[in-house]
Order: structure tokens, then sequence, then C-alpha cells
């Protein structure tokens, strides 16, 4: 697997044009991986795997709006009177 820096990408950023092999893409600094470069070819093979990493996303991201606050005394007596 091939590593790209975040600073090759910002530099040259046709260096993704030129992309036929999966690839990281890491901080040069910290060394951390912050994403994965997949070829175009291949994202059928990956559908999947993509709806699912967009749904527990959807989730992370919604999660405060799940969340019942049980001090709203008007909510709190909807709740009681079913």
């Amino acid at each position: 697997m091939l590593q790209i820096s975040i600073s090759d990408i910002s530099k040259n950023p046709s260096i993704i044009d030129k992309l036929d092999d999966i690839a990281e893409i890491l901080n040069k600094k910290t060394k951390q991986v912050k994403g994965v470069f997949i070829p175009n070819e291949y994202l059928k093979e990956y559908d999947n795997i993509l709806k699912e990493i967009e749904y527990r996303q959807f989730k992370k991201r919604n999660a405060s709006l799940i969340q019942v606050d049980f001090d709203d005394e008007a909510l709190q007596d909807g709740i009681e009177n079913d």
C-alpha cells in the first residue's frame, strides 16, 4: 500500500489522478493516517462498506437529536400519559 502525505497532495493535486493503487493519506508530522484512497474502479466492491460507514457517521452527527431530556415537564407529562 502506498503512503502519501497531505502536504504532497496539496503541493501537487494531480498526484491523485496518477494513483491506480490503494493509498494511505497521512499527516507527515504525526505519522497518523487520515484517510485511505481507493481507486474508483473498486467502488462497487466497497459499496456496502461505504454505506455502513455513512450510516455510522450519520448516527454520530445526529446523536444529540435522539437524546431525551426528562427535565422538560411538558415532555414528561406526555410520556406519563401513555
